[in-house]
């Protein structure tokens, strides 16, 4: 319940957002996603992905693919900051697993995890059992396709 209040609260601070004049400060325009998220949401500092939720565990997901039918997705993230990730891209070639695995990192907000080289800088939104992909620069992915960009965690 609280994550969706707090999607919505983003949601709608986003809209509006978009509704009012650009700023004369640059600093503001190129601030990052996390840092944004963290000033229009206000969160609180004590309570974040890192430290509220179960996150450790295993996501999958079909990612979408410019070239092929999807990217099937697994990444295991460990309570030690590691990490595996096992990716099949589908319809092409002999369906060969490509696996990577290092070690992750928490941005300041608690909210973000950035992959280390091995798995290509990639950043994902932490929320309750499910991984938001986003974008190269860290950014939410917008669109038709943004409910493809979901890996949800396995419950066993």
């Amino acid at each position: 319940m609280m994550n969706k209040t707090l999607i919505v609260t983003l949601l709608c601070c986003c809209a509006l957002a978009a509704c009012s004049k650009p700023t004369q400060n640059v600093e503001l325009n190129t601030a990052t996603t996390e840092t944004q998220v963290a000033s229009s949401a206000e969160i609180d500092s004590a309570h974040n992905a890192q430290n509220s939720l179960d996150w450790a565990g295993d996501y999958q997901g079909t990612l979408p693919c410019a070239d092929c039918e999807g990217i099937k997705t697994q990444l295991v993230l460990n309570a030690d900051s590691t990490y595996t990730i096992t990716e099949i891209y589908l319809g092409k070639g002999d369906d060969n697993p490509f696996k990577s695995a290092g070690k992750f990192s928490f941005g300041h907000t608690g909210s973000i995890i950035t992959l280390d080289q091995h798995g290509d800088q990639r950043k994902y939104f932490v929320a309750k059992n499910q991984l938001y992909a986003l974008d190269q620069e860290g950014k939410k992915i917008e669109g038709n396709l943004f409910e493809h960009y979901i890996l949800k965690k396995t419950i066993n």
